[in-house]
């Protein structure tokens, strides 16, 4: 790899050392493929959107704006090659318009009790509960499933998740809330 910051990397591929962008690409392809994959659920679907992604991004670069962190910026163009796809498979977004009320912070890791791998019984319990946590994500809404992978999935705080969703944070937190809501829902059974 490179000791260059990725700052570093735009300004000399904008420059004309356009190769270097591959260690953007390198470094991000992951992240970018798990957060895709979470989103659309398939891997033929995913490969193809973060290649989708890569090459906007690199057909944008000279409009990058250094004073965000290139992370979030390549996470908005892959939020958006994900909502083109959703759009085109006439995948309809679900719109909120309530107000923004106070965050209870609760982790998707409260599901799964951590003290739930000592008993067999439990450790199968367990990986029911994750496997059905799965399918709980990936059959919310899409604005609210947006919102749980980047914060609970891809570990992105409430600030950059407002940045790369373009949502205020209070809406961000509104929608966690909801998605945590309809997940504790969704899950009761296991939850009990």
């Amino acid at each position: 790899m490179t000791d260059k910051s990725d700052r570093e990397i735009i300004n000399e591929v904008l420059n004309g050392n356009r190769d270097l962008f591959c260690f953007l690409v390198r470094k991000y392809e992951r992240p970018i493929f798990n957060y895709i994959f979470r989103m659309v659920r398939s891997k033929s679907d995913s490969e193809d959107l973060a290649q989708d992604t890569f090459v906007k991004a690199f057909s944008a670069l000279n409009k990058y704006d250094d004073s965000y962190e290139f992370s979030t910026w390549v996470y908005r163009i892959a939020l958006n090659v994900c909502r083109d796809f959703f759009r085109k498979k006439k995948m309809f977004f679900f719109s909120l318009s309530a107000p923004v009320g106070d965050e209870d912070e609760s982790e998707l890791e409260d599901f799964i009790p951590q003290n739930s791998f000592h008993d067999p019984d439990d450790v199968v319990l367990n990986q029911e509960l994750r496997v059905s946590l799965e399918k709980a994500i990936g059959g919310l809404p899409i604005k609210f499933r947006e919102v749980i992978v980047l914060r609970h999935l891809e570990g992105l705080s409430y600030d950059e998740i407002s940045s790369v969703t373009g949502l205020p944070v209070g809406t961000v937190k509104t929608y966690l809330h909801r998605a945590r809501k309809k997940l504790q829902d969704e899950l009761n059974d296991y939850l009990e």
